[in-house]
C-alpha cells in the first residue's frame, strides 16, 4: 500500500513523462481503481480503515499517531491465518 502517490503520477494513468513499468504491470494484471475514496482526509485514520475494513468511527483511530485498540483485527491478521507472511513497515 502506498498512500502518498498521486494516481496521475503513473505511466498507466497516462503521465506524459514518468515511467513506472512495475506498477503499470501490476495495474495491467490486477485491479486498478479509477475512482477510489478514502474514509478520512487524515492519512492515519484512513490507513487504519484500510487495515481493518471498518469506518473511522468504528475502529476509533481518529487522528494521526492514534493507534488501533489492542486486539483490533487487521487485514494482516486475516492473511496470516491463510498462511501469508505479513509485515508492517513505515508509518
Amino acid at each position: 500500500m502506498c498512500d502518498q502517490l498521486r494516481y496521475d503520477y503513473l505511466g498507466c494513468s497516462g503521465h506524459p513523462s514518468l515511467k513506472t513499468p512495475h506498477i503499470d504491470r501490476l495495474a495491467q494484471k490486477g485491479v486498478r481503481f479509477n475512482q477510489a475514496y478514502v474514509q478520512s482526509p487524515i492519512c492515519g485514520p484512513s490507513r487504519m480503515s484500510f487495515y481493518t475494513g471498518r469506518y473511522v468511527r468504528s475502529h476509533g483511530s481518529t487522528w494521526n499517531n492514534f493507534p488501533l485498540r489492542v486486539g483490533e483485527m487487521t487485514i494482516g491478521d486475516h492473511l496470516r491465518h491463510l498462511g501469508v507472511r505479513t509485515a508492517l513497515c513505515g508509518k
